[in-house]
Formats: C-alpha cells, sequence, structure tokens
C-alpha cells in the first residue's frame, strides 16, 4: 500500500518508529559505540542523527497532508534556521507540536484516563536551539573561524535525548486536515511498538485541569464524533 493511500495516522506512527530507531542510535553512540571509531565523525552521525529525529517531530503531523507537506518540506531543505521553520508549520498547521503527558502513577498501565503534566522535556524554543546546534554539525568547519572547534549543546547529547523522549512517551496530536486528535504511546507493553488511541477512547474529562488547559489552548481534545 502507497503512503498517498495509507490512514493518516498510520503515516505518523511510521515517523514516531523512524524517531525511536534514531534516538536508540544517539543513545549507543552516548554510552561509548563508535560506528567510525572516530570521535568526530561519530559527532557528525550524532548531529545528523538529532536533526532527522527534529525533522521527524515538525513533519509528522504534516506527512499525510501531500500539498501542505512538500511546500514546507521543500522550503525546509534550504532553511537551515529553526525559528523560520516552525513559524512556516505554525502558519500552516499550529497544532503541530505534540502536547506531552504521562500517566499517574495510580494508573494501571492500560489506564489512559488519568494524566499528569509533563517536566522537563523538549519545548519549542529548546527545539529551535537544539535544531540549530544540531545542524551547524553538519557543516565543514570554517578554517578562518576564530575560536575552538566545538559546538556549546548546553546540556550533554544524553540529557537531549531524554528530553525528546519526554515529549513523546505519551503525547497529543492533531494531524492536518483532521478533526481527529489522538493520543500516541511510544512504547506499548504489548509489543513495544508505537500505538495510536482516538480521543474518543480517552476521558478525558478526568484528565487534571492544568492538562485540559493546555490541551483547549493547543485546540486538541475533541472527542470524534461531537
Amino acid at each position: 500500500m502507497s503512503d498517498d493511500h495509507q490512514e493518516p495516522i498510520k503515516v505518523y506512527l511510521t515517523a514516531m518508529e523512524d524517531i525511536k530507531a534514531r534516538l536508540l542510535i544517539i543513545t549507543r553512540i552516548t554510552k561509548g559505540f563508535s560506528p567510525l571509531g572516530e570521535e568526530g565523525l561519530d559527532g557528525e552521525i550524532v548531529c545528523l542523527m538529532l536533526r532527522k529525529v527534529l525533522e521527524q517531530i515538525a513533519f509528522a503531523s504534516l506527512a499525510v497532508h501531500k500539498d501542505a507537506y512538500t511546500a514546507v518540506h521543500s522550503d525546509a531543505e534550504y532553511t537551515w534556521r529553526a525559528k523560520r521553520l516552525l513559524e512556516r508549520l505554525a502558519d500552516i498547521h499550529p497544532d503541530f507540536y505534540p502536547l506531552p503527558l504521562r500517566r499517574s502513577a495510580e494508573a494501571s498501565v492500560t489506564d489512559y484516563h488519568h494524566f499528569d503534566n509533563v517536566e522537563d522535556f523538549l519545548t519549542q524554543d529548546e527545539f529551535v536551539f537544539l535544531y540549530d546546534m544540531a545542524s551547524g554539525g553538519l557543516h565543514t568547519w570554517n578554517p578562518y573561524k576564530s575560536g575552538p572547534r566545538v559546538l556549546n549543546f548546553e546540556r550533554s547529547i544524553a540529557e537531549w535525548v531524554q528530553r525528546i523522549a519526554r515529549l513523546l512517551d505519551v503525547h497529543f496530536v492533531r494531524l492536518l486536515g483532521s478533526k481527529e486528535s489522538w493520543l500516541i504511546q511510544m512504547d506499548h507493553p504489548e509489543d513495544h511498538k508505537v500505538h495510536a488511541f482516538k480521543t474518543a477512547e480517552v476521558d478525558l474529562d478526568s484528565t487534571p485541569s492544568h492538562v485540559r488547559n493546555a490541551m483547549e489552548k493547543a485546540g486538541i481534545g475533541s472527542k470524534s464524533g461531537e
């Protein structure tokens, strides 16, 4: 089945699986695995993987809308600054960025009726910073540039991976061109794959008020069929 005919959420789930695979590669490198046997080259792989992860986050909710995706993606090929990229995305789809949630401590493994807010996740401002830093690692270094040949990520790469994971672990998303909102779980206990649940399957009335307010502000939370 071609992507043009896939259900929209399947396209999104494929993007999330790709993100998981790339974050795993980055994590292995931060723990000492050296795919190329040279620290500088391994660093370039990390920058490449980070940039592709961030692009997947940004583009995933647009991917099922071919015209919108093509317009923004073609622009991104020549856009190395994330702020402009996010502005372009927001103009087309204001709800493109995931809304992170987590199950409360008293919830069972399969209970999605109780949510808490998430702290220390990758914010949009941090997205801009990390995207630009990772992009910088893909360029050939200017030999006439003064100062040390280093990129200041301000946090360890392992911590950035953790912040991305907290953003995505359990999150809400609305796909462009659809009234449906989805709850996404990145690692389902049954098969450890990414799973999606329509918001109609989630009792949004039982979520804490601060989470409901965030969802309403993001334009997420209307139950399908209403």
